[in-house]
């Protein structure tokens, strides 16, 4: 981590494996295929990637989705799906808390967005439903997270505090 706000390459590579341990931890709560991640990938990019355009204040991470032309046989019928981490809220939280680690927190966030997007993708979640269904969705993934996350080493604050 460094001053600039965005993940350094160090940071980066600890965001990969709690990334690794979401997706086999999501896997197994939806009881979901081994290769489920291979057949239906998404990307993870971070707000220096993205630019400004795709930075929201008040997340840590946010999904994206858009149409994979070359795709039509996923799941969802050839949507593609992202993840794109808010890198400096991220470290500010961080900055705030001696009680959390980066691989933690990228845990729970890579976890959460795991959800959204199996949900978007099984059992038909509407990504642009109306602001209030989006909040009731929130709580519902938010649950969801802590059911994912119970007894996992060092998540009990994080799940407190979010």
């Amino acid at each position: 981590m460094v001053s600039s706000g965005f993940f350094t390459g160090s940071d980066r590579s600890t965001i990969k494996r709690a990334g690794a341990v979401a997706e086999t931890l999501t896997e197994r709560y939806f009881d979901l295929p081994k290769d489920e991640w291979k057949r239906n990938p998404y990307g993870i990019l971070t707000r220096k990637e993205v630019g400004k355009t795709l930075y929201q204040a008040d997340a840590f991470a946010n999904v994206i989705t858009f149409a994979d032309p070359g795709k039509e046989d996923c799941t969802d019928g050839g949507r593609k799906y992202g993840i794109i981490l808010q890198d400096p809220n991220i470290l500010r939280a961080l900055l705030r808390s001696h009680q959390h680690d980066l691989w933690t927190l990228g845990l729970f966030v890579l976890t959460h967005e795991l959800i959204h997007i199996v949900r978007f993708r099984r059992f038909g979640v509407d990504f642009f439903a109306s602001a209030h269904e989006r909040d009731r969705e929130e709580e519902v993934v938010q649950g969801v997270t802590r059911e994912v996350l119970a007894g996992v080493t060092n998540t009990d604050f994080v799940l407190g505090l979010y």
